[in-house]
C-alpha cells in the first residue's frame, strides 16, 4: 500500500512527474490548488462574472461545476449558471440529463436545457440519417460540434452569461491540438487557448478552460471523490467515428511510458498559438462578421451552422433564399 507524502494515510493518487502520492484529503487540495492557480494565471474571470458553466451531465464538466459553484462562495460578484445542449442522442443523452439534473438540483444551480429540435427543428440522430440519404460527407461529430458551439454561445448569450467556462481539460486539448496537425487546421489552433477569442464581437461570449492544465485522470477523480459521478458509464454511440479515440490512446501510451509528456505538449500548443497571435489572418481566416441568415458570429457571410442546415435541407424557405443570394454574389454554386 502506497502511503500519502504528507500523511500516513492511503494514497488515492499517484502523480509520476513530481513523484508524490496524494491521500483524498491532499488530493482534493492539490486539485483546488492546481484549478485556482490556472485561473490566476490566465486572468480568466473578473471580480464581478454571470460564469454560464457548460455541462454535459459527464464526469468532466460536473466536476467544473461542482468546483465553480463552490469557489463561487467565496467571490460575492459571481453568479454561476449550468447551460446543457441536448443534442437528441438516443439512448445516451437521456441519462446524461439525469445526471445534469441532479447535480443542479443538489447545488441549487439554475439552469437551461437547450435542445437541438427546439432550435433546428430536428434532432442529431434525425441530422444523421438526412446526411447519409443525401449521401452528405460529413461525419455525426462534424454536425454536433457545429450545432453545439451555435448554441453555447447563443445560449449562454441568452441566459445573460459574461463569460462560458468550458471543462476541456489537458487531453481533451492536446487531442485536439494532433488532430488539427493531422488535419492542417491551424485556423483552429487558437480556438485551444486558455481563453478563446482572438477578435472581439458584440455576440460572441468569451470562452475559459479552468480544466487548461489538469488531467482527465484527475477530473475523474475529483468527480469520485465528490460522489459527483453515477456508478454506469455512457458513452456516445458515434464516437467510433472520431479520430480522438485513437490519438488518446496513443497519447496515453506515450504518457506511460514518458511521464510529462502531455505536459510538454501543451507546452508546445502554448508556444504555437503565441505565434499565430502575431499573424491574426492566418487565425481567423478575416474579420468576425454577422452571418447574413441567422445574425449569429461567423467568420464567413453564413455560418457554418447555417451551411449545414442548407445542405441538409432543413431550414425555412425564406431563410434558404438568404444563403442562395449571398451564394450567388460570392459566386459559389
Amino acid at each position: 500500500m502506497v502511503k500519502c507524502s504528507f500523511c500516513d494515510k492511503p494514497a488515492v493518487y499517484i502523480n509520476k512527474v513530481n513523484g508524490k502520492a496524494y491521500c483524498k484529503k491532499h488530493f482534493l487540495e492539490y486539485f483546488d490548488h492546481k484549478v485556482r492557480k490556472t485561473i490566476r494565471k490566465y486572468r480568466m474571470f473578473d471580480k464581478k462574472e454571470h460564469i454560464v458553466v457548460a455541462v454535459s451531465g459527464g464526469k468532466d464538466s460536473l466536476s467544473l461545476l461542482y468546483f465553480l459553484n463552490k469557489l463561487s462562495k467565496k467571490v460575492p460578484g459571481w453568479k454561476i449558471s449550468a447551460l446543457l445542449i441536448d443534442e437528441g442522442i438516443k439512448g445516451y443523452r437521456e441519462y446524461t440529463i439525469k445526471d445534469f439534473l441532479r447535480i443542479v438540483e443538489k447545488l441549487d444551480v439554475p439552469y437551461r436545457i437547450a435542445s437541438f429540435k427546439e432550435y433546428f427543428g430536428y434532432t442529431l440522430d434525425e441530422i444523421v440519417a438526412i446526411s447519409r440519404e443525401k449521401k452528405l460527407p460529413y461525419l455525426p461529430c462534424s454536425y454536433c460540434g457545429v450545432f453545439r458551439r451555435y448554441l453555447l454561445n447563443k445560449v449562454a448569450r441568452e441566459m445573460g452569461g459574461t463569460v462560458l467556462a468550458t471543462a476541456h481539460n489537458l487531453d481533451d486539448i492536446i487531442q485536439t491540438y494532433m488532430m488539427n496537425i493531422i488535419k492542417n487546421s491551424w485556423d483552429k489552433v487558437a480556438r485551444l487557448a486558455p481563453i478563446t477569442g482572438v477578435i472581439e464581437h458584440p455576440k460572441f461570449i468569451k470562452r475559459v478552460k479552468p480544466f487548461y492544465e489538469v488531467l482527465e485522470k484527475e477530473t475523474t477523480l475529483y468527480a469520485l471523490l465528490n460522489n459527483l459521478l453515477e456508478p454506469v458509464f455512457y458513452e456516445c454511440p458515434y464516437v467510433e467515428y472520431n479520430i480522438r479515440v485513437y490519438i488518446r490512446r496513443y497519447l496515453n501510451e506515450l504518457e506511460e511510458e514518458y511521464p510529462g509528456t502531455k505536459y510538454s505538449i501543451l507546452k508546445s500548443l502554448l508556444r504555437i498559438i503565441e505565434i499565430l497571435k502575431n499573424n491574426p489572418k492566418e487565425i481567423t481566416k478575416g474579420t468576425l462578421q454577422t452571418c447574413r441568415v441567422c445574425g449569429e458570429v461567423s467568420s464567413h457571410p453564413i455560418c457554418r451552422s447555417c451551411m449545414y442546415r442548407y445542405e441538409l435541407g432543413i431550414m425555412k424557405l425564406e431563410e434558404e433564399e438568404i444563403v442562395k443570394k449571398v451564394l450567388k454574389e460570392l459566386k459559389i454554386s
